[in-house]
């Protein structure tokens, strides 16, 4: 009778600390949320592991504000790394568990948003149910914020994270094909203000920026000056007409691009399509030869890796509405492929890749030459 009583009460403890796996299927407005992380630009979103990384798929639709105002935090590096679905970091650097193998960045959007896709970690150590990612915000006092999943977190840690302002409890949905989703708010603390959403309106148009053309605009611009750190570029050419002979005058050229460590940078008091783009941006107006000419310095590719260094650019002229062409990249860079070449649609009638050549006072210099072709409405 005594042995039926003490299974009967490890019984009910176990019912009751039992962790509760169920995972729901999204609903309506789950999945609309999730086709808009999906849509992001690519510097708003990464891909940490390989398709072939065994495993459970997650995705992670992640919004990360200030716990001081609750503004969305903008334009902020994010670095996220986790274990293998073994429950292994594998870092290249055994002294620096950030260098886990499983790791990458992305740059949040004006609303503070990323999105990741990744696998679900394995449990970290002996302990059961200690699945975790951890999250890194470059300009946030502290630094560190992990990300936990409420169907693979015990009492015990949940009691943890429900006293921490470090840690956040996910709860974990999942799609048709059975990929598991996360929509999750990280607070964070003590960011610099530059980099928290302004209370201004900013266009729809997320590329744009040709209609924000400052007066009496030259056909030679300086983007970058020279307190900004990173090596010099003169990024130069010809707007030509649709017949690619005749110089195209009083055409507008939005361009906006990273800083040397592939973020937009802020400083703060950018207005319209800045509070996305940042300050490293700027207008040229062809002359009568079409000529136009940005003295900037070279921009790096996004912390994800994922895309080429380069720099935006549109159009805009007296006869049709502003239009984006493929952004300029630059000759040599390991990061193209033959499939991303194949892949561009509106290259401007010349090749987007630009071969950068030094002149005598040791700047690069490239030229990018475009026939006017806008898109059909």
């Amino acid at each position: 009778m005594k042995k039926l009583i003490v299974l009967m009460l490890i019984s009910a403890l176990f019912t009751q600390c039992a962790t509760d796996r169920t995972i729901s299927k999204l609903n309506e407005l789950e999945a609309k949320t999730l086709k808009v992380f999906e849509n992001f630009e690519s510097e708003n979103q990464v891909q940490i592991s390989d398709s072939d990384e065994p495993g459970q798929k997650l995705w992670l639709c992640l919004t990360v504000i200030s716990k001081e105002n609750k503004k969305p935090l903008v334009n902020e590096q994010i670095h996220l790394y986790h274990t293998s679905s073994a429950g292994e970091y594998e870092p290249s650097d055994p002294n620096d568990e950030t260098t886990a193998r499983l790791n990458g960045s992305a740059i949040t959007d004006e609303k503070g948003r990323i999105y990741v896709k990744t696998i679900l970690p394995g449990d970290y150590g002996s302990s059961a149910d200690n699945r975790h990612i951890h999250t890194t915000v470059k300009n946030a006092r502290p630094q560190a914020y992990d990300i936990h999943f409420k169907q693979y977190t015990g009492v015990m840690g949940n009691n943890f994270i429900s006293g921490s302002d470090q840690h956040f409890l996910a709860d974990l949905k999942q799609t048709k094909d059975s990929t598991f989703v996360a929509f999750l708010t990280i607070e964070v603390k003590n960011v610099s203000n530059q980099n928290i959403a302004a209370e201004q309106k900013i266009p729809n148009c997320q590329w744009c920026g040709a209609n924000e053309v400052p007066k009496n605009v030259s056909w030679e611009t300086t983007i970058a000056s020279e307190d900004v750190e990173g090596e010099r570029l003169i990024l130069e050419g010809t707007i030509y007409e649709s017949d690619g002979k005749t110089p195209a005058k009083n055409v507008i050229i939005y361009a906006y691009h990273t800083n040397s460590n592939g973020v937009y940078k802020k400083k703060g008091n950018e207005t319209g399509n800045g509070i996305r783009h940042g300050y490293l941006r700027g207008w040229a107006k062809t002359n009568s030869e079409g000529k136009y000419k940005f003295y900037t310095i070279k921009p790096a590719p996004y912390p994800n890796h994922t895309e080429p260094a380069h720099v935006h650019m549109t159009l805009k002229g007296d006869y049709f509405n502003e239009y984006w062409v493929n952004a300029t990249w630059f000759k040599g860079d390991k990061i193209i492929t033959k499939e991303m070449i194949d892949n561009l649609k509106r290259t401007g009638g010349f090749s987007n890749i630009v071969e950068l050549k030094q002149n005598a006072d040791g700047i690069w210099v490239g030229e990018r030459n475009i026939i006017i072709n806008p898109p059909k409405e």
